[in-house]
């Protein structure tokens, strides 16, 4: 089932929202749908000519819908997802997901 465009603004401007304007150049919260799974990716700057020019890629969560319920997945050092259970799921919008993801006990951001 696709992600309703009205949940898939919300996480847009929750992602748009994480990160300020004057260190955008160097770090970035963005988003990557694919089918009804939409991923949360923290993206670096080059700062190594070693690694190349791109910038790197962070998996950070993994927001599953599944046609009338989001629920919070978490990746391992592997980039395996796993069902986040202290999250607030399932839930009708992906805000209170969000908002868990936000939880400075989480353990999202490392």
């Amino acid at each position: 089932m696709p992600v309703p465009d009205t949940h898939l603004r919300q996480i847009v401007r929750w992602c748009e929202g994480k990160v300020p304007e004057r260190v955008r150049h160097q770090v970035r919260v963005e988003h990557a749908v694919r089918g009804s799974n939409v991923t949360i990716l923290e993206r670096r700057a080059p700062w190594n000519e070693e690694f190349g020019p791109e910038w790197t890629r962070q998996a950070i969560a993994q927001l599953r819908f599944d046609g009338t319920s989001w629920w919070l997945y978490w990746p391992d050092r592997n980039t395996r997802w796993h069902l986040f259970e202290d999250a607030r799921a399932p839930a009708v919008s992906p805000g209170p997901l969000l908002d868990v993801i936000d939880d400075p006990r989480s353990p999202f951001w490392g």
